[in-house]
């Protein structure tokens, strides 16, 4: 870990093959899904390297990096159980407006303006996935980005979607 703090690239590389597998089954036991646990993995490791020169590991490399991927599971369990809390609160503003057709086009006329508010390529990554349904997976093969960022894109998406109607008072 020394030479790590130092910036040794090769020793970082060495870490990485001892226990990424090892890592990515730790938290496939967590997630359950592959491909979620190894780009928790990843961004662990990114993590590690970012912050190399602030780490001050006072037990064992390896308890310390279990550690590490158990909080990025946990943080990503809350991210997606918010996510999917976002997804039926979604639902149920649907299902009012469409009892309501004048206050359906005041919405969709202000949801139109708060899309295109939005970075071009959170916007890119929106529409693909809520307007031509684009699963996750297929646009993160079609940009070449993880699907983890996907997700984030997604997320903070609906996160300045949701500010920017109630500034509008919808």
């Amino acid at each position: 870990m020394a030479a790590i703090k130092d910036g040794d690239y090769v020793s970082y590389n060495r870490l990485f093959m001892r226990y990424y597998g090892r890592l990515c089954r730790y938290v496939f036991g967590m997630l359950e899904n592959r491909e979620d646990s190894e780009d928790a993995v990843q961004e662990l490791f990114l993590n590690l390297w970012d912050n190399r020169g602030k780490i001050e590991i006072r037990e064992n490399v390896s308890g310390y990096l279990f550690k590490m991927a158990k909080n990025i599971t946990l943080n990503h369990l809350r991210s997606a159980k918010n996510y999917q809390a976002m997804l039926e609160n979604q639902d149920k503003a649907d299902s009012y407006y469409e009892d309501n057709p004048l206050e359906a086009d005041e919405f969709r006329m202000a949801l139109y303006d708060c899309i295109g508010r939005l970075p071009e390529r959170s916007r890119e990554v929106f529409l693909l996935h809520r307007v031509k349904g684009y699963r996750q997976k297929d646009i993160s093969e079609k940009l070449s980005v993880s699907v983890k960022t996907i997700k984030n894109q997604i997320w903070t998406s609906l996160q300045k979607l949701r500010k920017c109607l109630e500034s509008k008072g919808i």
